[in-house]
């Protein structure tokens, strides 16, 4: 798995930074980085152990364009939708 850094078996808080920090050079912080692993990790955590196997991970981003994976304006669509939800 090429987020495996360490090849555990699970995709680690720091295997996912890492692997993000890869993609995305220098064009975000670590502070914003780190927001997007712990964001994706809070999502796609289905057993609460704090890290993403490899079924967990498939299953967040089988439905995710590539472009909102690894985009900080995630969190303003995110919180857009939830606010059309409410006025629903």
């Amino acid at each position: 798995m090429i987020y495996d850094i360490n090849n555990d078996g699970f995709i680690s808080n720091g295997d996912l930074f890492n692997s993000i920090k890869m993609f995305v050079g220098e064009n975000l912080t670590d502070i914003q980085i780190q927001q997007l692993v712990d964001r994706t990790i809070i999502q796609a955590d289905k057993d609460c152990d704090g890290m993403l196997s490899f079924e967990e991970f498939a299953d967040h981003v089988k439905d995710l364009k590539i472009q909102e994976m690894f985009s900080v304006d995630m969190f303003n669509l995110e919180n857009k939708e939830k606010e059309k939800e409410k006025e629903k």
